[in-house]
């Protein structure tokens, strides 16, 4: 059987291999599938799902990273969305006057990014053998035969941290479509077991990552951060339209893989 679309290729960036790892090797992040909240904040955790997710950990020895997500293609709602919570949250470009005045200390603009690649993590980072990468891909795309498309909504704007909690996120929860996320999820983590993985987050609420926050770890600013707008964003977030998904991808270090949600 033929890989899949090879959607994307660019050459390796050795020197991000520890970024998930610790120098050992050995992955360095919480080993819980539960959607866990951290004891002294009430913070969830969620996959790292910025647009340099799992291509920042990169190659490590006799490896790759990867990282399966549902793709949402580029969206005009979602970036004006995410623009107005970056105005609630950091100083004004024009007038050096915060967006929010609630919000005074909590962000520079310098530590906030945009997603550049909106999407539904199915997996945390996790890293194959090379030799392994071609059948998971090859398993992946067989597992997902006969899902068709699913159109999901958004209700709240709400904040993650990665598992090392030295990135934040600002994010649109979905409340349309779960239930069809997650048989999706289901297919996705019988994989991931196969492979002697660990499964996504127990219970997850998904989601897609509007904003990355640099974080120092212990900040707690993401709660901060979910407050504001948690007032500020209730009217914008409401005249959000459902949106249509048809596409899985899969990435490892530098390449993407894309499998269409057809239904056949």
């Amino acid at each position: 059987m033929a890989l899949p679309r090879l959607v994307d290729y660019s050459s390796s960036d050795d020197s991000s291999s520890e970024s998930e790892r610790g120098k050992d090797g050995r992955n360095n992040s919480r080993s819980s599938n539960n959607r866990s909240s951290n004891s002294s904040s009430g913070q969830d955790y969620c996959s790292d799902s910025s647009s340099k997710g799992a291509e920042d950990a990169g190659h490590v020895r006799g490896g790759w990273s990867g990282h399966v997500y549902l793709r949402i293609r580029s969206s005009t709602q979602l970036h004006r969305l995410a623009l107005a919570c970056m105005d609630a949250i950091c100083p004004r470009l024009d007038d050096n006057i915060r967006g929010n005045a609630k919000s005074a200390d909590i962000l520079d603009l310098e530590k906030v990014r945009t997603i550049e690649e909106p999407h539904i993590s199915l997996t945390r980072p996790f890293y194959l053998p090379e030799h392994q990468i071609a059948g998971f891909v090859r398993e992946l795309e067989s597992c997902l035969n006969g899902l068709g498309p699913l159109a999901v909504g958004f209700g709240r704007i709400s904040t993650y941290v990665n598992e090392r909690q030295d990135r934040g996120f600002v994010a649109a929860d979905v409340d349309y479509g779960e239930e069809s996320v997650r048989r999706v999820l289901d297919h996705v983590n019988r994989l991931m077991e196969k492979f002697g993985q660990r499964k996504f987050f127990r219970d997850p609420r998904f989601h897609v990552s509007l904003l990355s926050v640099d974080l120092t770890p212990g900040s707690n600013k993401m709660s901060k951060v979910g407050a504001t707008l948690g007032a500020a964003m209730g009217e914008e977030i409401a005249h959000l339209v459902a949106m249509q998904i048809d596409e899985v991808e899969c990435i490892f270090g530098n390449k993407k893989f894309s499998f269409g949600l057809d239904a056949k």
